[in-house]
């Protein structure tokens, strides 16, 4: 998601209000009610606009062969064996394919070809178990989780955090189902024991989408259909810009950006379509940004 622009909600699905704010934000906001990232509010086809919303390469890594290895936040959520299945399902499908257009030598596999864990870790809220939890909170967590080896983090795995309802989580001093739908982050893990090797745990933060959220985070009728779609939003773009939350300039660690529009996914934010996973279901995604299409594409 961009960060250098985040925009803010007065109320829950009011209009948002662009704000500048310094780089980085350490997390990329997925918006609410579809807001396009550092676009005025009448350009409604961004696909009309294909030379501004170019994705160029910085040279930060990306996640070949993605390995998604989900985390249920102090509880099964709702939906939750529907989470599983989604991740197996996309990641290998037509939709994910298009993300190979994004390749890069210095990452050696596929972007556009991936597996899923089959089960998910239920990872403690803590003791207080409070009902408004901050992305600061979040990364002390996984940062913990590592160092006791309860996840092993890896150059090919996403670790998608995914809420029961009741839980709003905050960054940057935003909040879920006012401001934003979800995001993806990075946790410098080079000091933490455990670590496997590596220099960065790449998550995302999956609020509950129905409550609050619902209405402004897809306009499918099925909550499920646009848990799917936000989802996919945070692993394409987890994919193919891991390591922006620790990015301060427009340079490495940065990956696949757009300096005006922000990431894949923010391009096309809530374009929702479907496609059919390695199960042979049909899925409610998200549409991606292509770069060889130039347009907001599912396939």
């Amino acid at each position: 998601m961009l960060f250098s622009l985040v925009l803010a909600a007065t109320a829950a699905f009011a209009a948002p209000v662009e704000r500048d704010t310094p780089l980085p934000t350490g997390v990329n906001f997925q918006l609410l009610n579809g807001a396009k990232n550092g676009v005025s509010a009448n350009i409604v086809n961004l696909a009309a606009a294909a030379s501004a919303n170019t994705l160029k390469y910085y040279g930060g890594p990306v996640i070949s062969n993605v390995t998604v290895q989900p985390l249920w936040y102090s509880s099964a959520p709702t939906y939750a064996s529907n989470i599983l299945t989604f991740y197996s399902a996309v990641t290998d499908s037509a939709w994910i394919q298009l993300l190979t257009q994004y390749n890069e030598a210095a990452y050696p596999g596929t972007l556009g070809s991936g597996t899923s864990a089959s089960t998910a870790i239920t990872i403690a809220a803590g003791s207080a178990n409070p009902a408004t939890v901050d992305d600061s909170a979040i990364q002390s967590l996984l940062k913990n989780l590592v160092a006791a080896g309860s996840i092993v983090p890896t150059a090919h795995t996403y670790f998608p955090i995914h809420f029961p309802s009741g839980y709003t989580v905050t960054s940057s001093g935003e909040a879920s189902c006012v401001v934003f739908c979800a995001y993806h982050g990075t946790v410098d893990i080079s000091s933490t024991s455990n670590n496997n090797g590596q220099t960065y745990l790449y998550y995302g933060v999956i609020p509950d989408q129905g409550g609050s959220c619902a209405g402004g985070c897809g306009s499918n009728s099925q909550t499920v259909n646009n848990l799917f779609s936000v989802s996919s939003h945070e692993l394409a773009e987890a994919i193919t810009d891991p390591a922006v939350g620790v990015a301060t300039t427009y340079a490495s660690p940065l990956a696949w950006y757009n300096t005006n529009n922000g990431e894949i996914g923010d391009i096309c934010n809530a374009e929702q379509s479907t496609t059919v996973g390695r199960d042979g279901v049909t899925y409610v995604i998200q549409k991606l940004w292509s770069n060889s299409a130039k347009s907001c594409v599912a396939k």
